[in-house]
């Protein structure tokens, strides 16, 4: 009974460890960002998230010196062809204004728009 009830524990710690991991992206920034409020220094970025309401998302972001950026975006959710960032660079500043993830994009309110 102990060994059934030790797997059955051991099952469902790790199924929540894989619900957590699904979102879950790995990205590179190759020049510092502002994403909304918040400046992200270039380098390798860890972004999770969650949905707060509709399309809304918190995204938790944690740069390559273990800084931890919060910010909301939009929500759009879809297979994307690939991952990655998109950037805008408005009077020498660079924006992030989308992220795309393997099952969704997110859209950054920073008063930019992306280049078509």
């Amino acid at each position: 009974m102990k060994r059934i009830l030790g797997v059955a524990l051991l099952f469902m710690l790790s199924s929540v460890a894989l619900m957590a991991a699904k979102n879950t992206e790995t990205f590179y920034l190759s020049t510092d960002v502002r994403a909304g409020s918040a400046q992200l220094p270039h380098g390798k970025c860890e972004v999770t998230w969650n949905t707060t309401s509709g399309s809304q998302g918190q995204l938790t972001i944690k740069t390559e010196d273990r800084k931890t950026v919060t910010v909301l975006a939009r929500m759009v959710e879809g297979k994307q062809d690939r991952a990655g960032t998109v950037t805008n660079v408005v009077d020498g500043v660079t924006y992030l204004v989308e992220i795309h993830t393997k099952n969704a994009k997110f859209i950054f309110d920073n008063g930019t728009e992306a280049s078509k």
